[in-house]
């Protein structure tokens, strides 16, 4: 049988509201609070390199527009939603685009 993957149990203070927005997500999702959190965290984590995590917080929006100055609008959402996907959906992606 195999074994449980180790969780770190952390304790979160939320604004009363987002709370709210959280438990009610999960309802409509039909998951728990705590895995509705999760799902998103790791949503919005996806596709943020380990370059990018290294960077100190206060650097990453100077760094961001520097060096996507000449991208578009359109080009910058694109590239957003592109590190948003999974390995595989960039794969399937890319191999979309290039025929």
């Amino acid at each position: 049988m195999a074994a449980k993957p180790k969780r770190h149990r952390v304790l979160l203070r939320l604004p009363v509201d987002l709370h709210a927005q959280v438990v009610e997500a999960a309802r409509r999702y039909g998951r728990s609070a705590n895995s509705e959190m999760v799902a998103r965290l790791e949503h919005s984590l996806r596709g943020v390199s380990q370059q990018e995590s290294a960077i100190e917080p206060p650097l990453l929006p100077y760094v961001e527009t520097t060096f996507r100055r000449d991208l578009s609008r359109q080009e910058t959402q694109l590239l957003l939603c592109f590190r948003r996907l999974s390995d595989r959906q960039r794969q399937g992606l890319l191999e979309l685009l290039m025929q």
